[in-house]
């Protein structure tokens, strides 16, 4: 089967957006599930709107880190013969030798994926290099 298909996001808001100090992963399926993951009241997907009857959406957060130059991806999601759903997340360091901002960041990656195909949908697994799962979230689509 071959991998899905999905877009990536961005957050905007006039409210400062919560961070999360730690890794986590996320299985969103409403604006308002959204706005209250990041403590906001308002929260603009950039750049076009997600439609949530048709999409929802996945996001992995790095948490917190000490410099410029820390990354996470969302690389590819596929489906597993176990009906699951698998999020295949990348994360970078920066070398000892990379120049990097000196200010704390939070990496964060989002994707809108469409549910059309997903129907019954009950578990994705996010899960790193070697296949080791990072966080396996229960789900109703």
């Amino acid at each position: 089967m071959p991998p899905l298909r999905f877009r990536r996001i961005e957050f905007r808001s006039p409210e400062p957006l919560r961070f999360c100090d730690s890794p986590s992963f996320h299985v969103v399926v409403a604006q308002e599930e959204l706005s209250r993951l990041y403590g906001v009241s308002s929260l603009v997907v950039t750049p076009d709107p997600v439609a949530w009857e048709r999409e929802f959406v996945l996001i992995a957060e790095r948490g917190e880190c000490p410099t410029g130059g820390y990354s996470v991806r969302i690389e590819a999601l596929d489906r597993a013969p176990s009906g699951e759903l698998v999020v295949r997340v990348i994360e970078t360091d920066p070398a000892p030798t990379d120049f990097v901002t000196m200010v704390i960041t939070h990496p964060r990656d989002a994707v809108a994926v469409r549910r059309g195909g997903l129907e019954g949908l009950s578990r994705v697994s996010f899960v790193g290099p070697g296949g080791r799962i990072l966080k396996a979230v229960e789900v109703a689509l």
